[in-house]
């Protein structure tokens, strides 16, 4: 449990030193490796492949629908897409221009689809800050997916605010 709440406590503050400084018996050290197990263990397909997926079959899209509509009255609607900055260190000088956005700071941009209940139905956080998000999105196994559904004449939707990347499913 001590491997968990470290682990949390790192997530949200970003800082080994505070949790140090703030727990008895906690060291650097152990911290580090506490965060280290618990995001491998996060991370890992058996984890990943059950609590984050976007759904498959005709039965769930139709409920995630049904969900969104009842909610928010959007019809068909089977996400909310959106893609956020975070931060890291300063990586090696020969790739630190690829981390560099244009917020002027280092970081990945991550791009996450959410329902409803905002449960994470998709996440890709496999590129660079300077990466654009359109780039993210044509390169991504999401936008395969939807292009499939509407391929065969299936009515789905994603919200979102992505400029210059606007396909016919999605709604901003």
């Amino acid at each position: 449990m001590l491997q968990v709440l470290s682990a949390l406590s790192f997530y949200a503050s970003g800082s080994y030193q505070r949790l140090v400084g703030n727990a008895k018996y906690l060291g650097q050290t152990t911290v580090s490796k506490c965060v280290k197990e618990v995001t491998e263990a996060l991370i890992s397909p058996r984890i990943l492949n059950t609590f984050i997926k976007f759904p498959k079959s005709r039965l769930e899209r139709d409920a995630v629908k049904n969900k969104f509509f009842s909610k928010y009255g959007f019809p068909g609607v089977v996400g909310c897409i959106d893609g956020c900055h975070f931060y890291i260190f300063t990586p090696n000088k020969e790739r630190e221009h690829l981390f560099y956005c244009r917020k002027h700071f280092h970081s990945l941009n991550v791009q996450m689809i959410c329902d409803s209940d905002c449960q994470i139905l998709n996440v890709n956080a496999k590129y660079e800050g300077a990466t654009h998000d359109a780039f993210i999105w044509d390169n991504s196994g999401a936008n395969s997916y939807m292009q499939e559904l509407h391929r065969n004449h299936e009515q789905v939707w994603l919200l979102g605010k992505y400029i210059d990347i606007l396909h016919n499913f999605m709604i901003r």
